[in-house]
């Protein structure tokens, strides 16, 4: 077609120069004519990103093409005849299912109408518009039979040039400054990685800076926006590839053309011989590599996410009983007796825990900040504090780096000390557990794969897995807690240990355990720079105000009040989402005397300087501006939001108001992990259904802490429990495999 396509521009130039020798005005206008027509020809069959049908342009077939969206990889499927799409179908299943996921047939109906990638787009989904967009041109391409090539690509400007949107951060938009040199991308800087509080507004977290620190040099290196994503930090790597295709459209060039394939490595690594090989280096995969290390294990450990820490390092602290030091401060008093926690921790989670791991961890959680602090960076405070349980117990206390050092600092740290140990530790992340090694029955080591693509394969006598449960899973999520759910933590724990533990046999216990749940916002937290802070806060205080009514996902109504604390704390129990109706009158009140009460939360805070009792006149703005992002729904009547919700509101009033409009918000909770896994014994072995132990199988941190729960209820509420398990279930592993296997 592209050869054809060139002979037919060549005759149309030959015809321009012969109608033009002969001087005849009116073949003037002809020639110019086919002369440009000729140039049109020429230009469409070098053209990469031209999605314009014309006849026999495709091969007709079935064609697949990607694009990075949101929160992971968007494809698009394409079935082409001759000359048309005649079927699309979209998986956007990495995205936000409220956001991403409920745009795909929005965008679907659009590609179908365009028969292109020209696409308008869904408001509130921008990240997952342009995957869809970069996919269908992808597809196209390869109907097309064309390659992308550096050497086709539309010339970009030189020059510095910046372009913004929203990515992570909730208080403003992320912005890039991209350089561009003889059509090369030769330098990418933030300007503003955008901030998820105004605390750090002016800080970059850790997560973000693993962008920094390798995706922006893997771009320029490989002069294309087909790299992997970072793992750990997805939304603001898509961010940025969305920026810099920004950039390269807005000055003369086609970003469609910046897709280029990036080659996979086909190396092979065998590594041999190690005591002990951690999946997942979160806080109990790091705190199982320190013990292991320090009594004398040859360790290696391995993390998808380019940084350690996993989702320890995004939660305050963790609950401990009696912490030597902590009780010393307090005058040599303990701070509860263990009998009777014991006792309270049985009857809150109904007998459903098993008494065996609950006294295991009663016991031997206070030693692990000695343990910590004594041997390694992390520092503690004085003194233990009550969370939100009735008993009143201090059992919780944040924790960071010594003199004033964060939790990321602490953990390198002290992972760097634990590595020197023995000249054979190591510890690798981007490397990406693909499935265990088993041969003759036994398991004998840990298969994964690296960002680039190479296979390493590493041999040990003991594995542990501690990959923090199944967050990042929607099939596990759906299966096990009944909704797909928005994410605090990074959702890189996409349950390998559980899955790989069922394989062999390993039994569940309380693997329904509700997520851990300490957030409520917004279904869809506004992150454009289009509307003011203050109007964003407005609307997210509104899902948050408990003076209004609430109903679960199911439509029954619902109690958001969590022991006198607040929605964060029990959103979960409404389902994948909750909704907020305001009344006609409550409405009217809040354009004429203002919010009764302003939340302000901690978490996803966007900075609002709003006073409650001020009157709101632009309600009917703040309202449209909810309705664009699909976090308002606008009824006449309370039949009529069923109607529009697609479930029966089973409330007959709202505050008394039977009639009249109804201003419905939809919120949703925000959950750092899953809460439940596998079985194991007081030794953190892998439990079989036969209740026989695979005694070089460890499961430590969230893939065992439905051990210490109730299926389907909140975890305890002491206060940083999870963040405990996974300290102390660490440390007594590494303890353990190191004295079992160490040579």
């Amino acid at each position: 077609m592209k050869n054809s396509m060139k002979k037919l521009a060549l005759i149309l130039l030959s015809l321009c120069l012969v109608l033009s020798a002969c001087g005849k005005k009116a073949d003037n206008s002809a020639a110019e004519n086919a002369d440009a027509n000729a140039n049109s020809a020429a230009e469409n069959s070098e053209n990469n990103a031209s999605n314009e049908t014309v006849a026999g342009k495709y091969t007709a077939g079935t064609y697949t093409g990607e694009g990075e969206g949101f929160g992971g990889t968007v494809t698009v499927t394409l079935t082409v005849d001759e000359n048309a799409i005649t079927a699309v179908e979209i998986n956007a299943e990495s995205e936000t299912p409220a956001v991403g996921g409920a745009a795909a047939e929005e965008l679907k109906e659009q590609v179908l109408a365009a028969g292109s990638a020209e696409i308008d787009g869904v408001s509130g989904a921008t990240l997952t518009s342009n995957a869809v967009k970069a996919a269908v041109t992808d597809a196209l391409n390869q109907a097309m039979g064309i390659e992308v090539s550096k050497a086709d690509k539309a010339e970009v400007a030189d020059g510095t040039y910046s372009a913004k949107t929203p990515g992570f951060g909730v208080m403003k938009e992320m912005e890039l400054s991209v350089t561009f040199a003889g059509n090369k991308i030769t330098d990418i800087t933030t300007v503003c990685a955008g901030s998820a509080t105004q605390a750090d507004e002016d800080e970059y977290s850790p997560i973000y800076e693993t962008v920094e620190k390798y995706l922006f040099p893997r771009i320029i290196e490989s002069q294309s926006l087909a790299v992997d994503s970072i793992t750990g930090a997805t939304v603001s790597s898509n961010a940025a590839k969305t920026i810099i295709a920004k950039v390269i459209d807005a000055n003369g060039g086609d970003s469609s053309q910046w897709y280029e394939k990036v080659a996979k490595s086909t190396e092979e690594v065998v590594l041999n011989d190690y005591d002990v090989v951690i999946v997942g280096l979160g806080t109990s995969g790091v705190a199982t590599y320190l013990s292991a290390a320090e009594n004398g294990a040859t360790v290696f450990g391995m993390d998808a996410a380019a940084k350690i820490g996993g989702n320890g390092t995004n939660t305050a602290g963790p609950m401990a009983v009696n912490p030597a030091r902590q009780v010393a401060n307090n005058g040599g008093n303990n701070f509860v007796d263990p009998d009777e926690l014991f006792n309270a921790w049985m009857e809150y989670t109904e007998n459903d825990a098993k008494p065996e791991l609950v006294k295991l961890f009663i016991k031997e959680s206070g030693e692990t900040f000695g343990w910590l602090e004594d041997n390694y960076d992390f520092q503690f405070l004085d003194g233990m504090f009550a969370f939100y349980d009735v008993h009143g117990w201090p059992l919780w206390t944040m924790y960071g780096g010594k003199n004033g050092g964060s939790k990321d600092v602490a953990y390198l740290n002290s992972m760097e000390k634990a590595t020197a140990m023995n000249e054979k530790n190591k510890y690798m992340t981007e490397l990406t557990a693909k499935s265990l090694i088993v041969e003759d029955g036994k398991v004998v080591g840990v298969e994964a794969e690296y960002y680039d693509g190479t296979v390493y394969k590493v041999y040990g006598d003991s594995v542990v897995l501690a990959d923090g449960g199944y967050i990042g899973n929607a099939e596990m999520t759906q299966k096990y807690t009944g909704a797909v759910w928005h994410t605090k933590g990074m959702t890189q724990c996409n349950g390998f240990g559980i899955s790989e533990g069922l394989k062999l046999g390993g039994a569940l216990f309380n693997e329904d355990v509700a997520v851990e749940d300490h957030i409520a916002n917004l279904d869809t937290i506004i992150r454009s720079d289009d509307y003011s802070n203050d109007d964003k806060s407005i609307l997210a205080s509104l899902v948050q105000d408990m003076s209004y009514t609430f109903i679960k996902s199911n439509g029954d109504a619902f109690d958001p009040n969590y022991n006198g604390l607040g929605i964060s704390f029990n959103a979960w129990e409404a389902g994948a989402n909750y909704y907020v109706l305001i009344n006609e009158d409550e409405y009217n009140a809040i354009k004429t005397t203002g919010l009764t009460n302003f939340v302000s939360p901690m978490f996803f805070n966007q900075g609002g300087a709003y006073e409650a009792g001020t009157p709101v006149a632009n309600i009917d703005e703040i309202m449209a501006m909810g309705v664009k992002y699909n976090d308002v729904i606008i009824a006449d009547s309370l039949d009529d939001l069923s109607s529009k919700l697609g479930f029966k509101v089973n409330v007959s009033d709202i505050h008394g108001k039977a009639n009249g409009k109804v201003y419905c918000i939809k919120g949703a909770a925000y959950v750092y992990s899953t809460c439940g896994g596998l079985d194991i014994d007081t030794n953190c072995n892998l439990l079989k259904e036969d209740g026989s132990a695979v005694d070089n199988v460890y499961v430590v941190g969230n893939n065992s802490l439905g051990v210490l729960n109730k299926s389907n209820k909140a975890y305890v509420t002491y206060g940083g429990a999870a963040q405990g398990w996974a300290l102390t279930s660490g440390r007594l592993v590494g303890k353990d495999a190191a004295a079992k296997y160490a040579k």
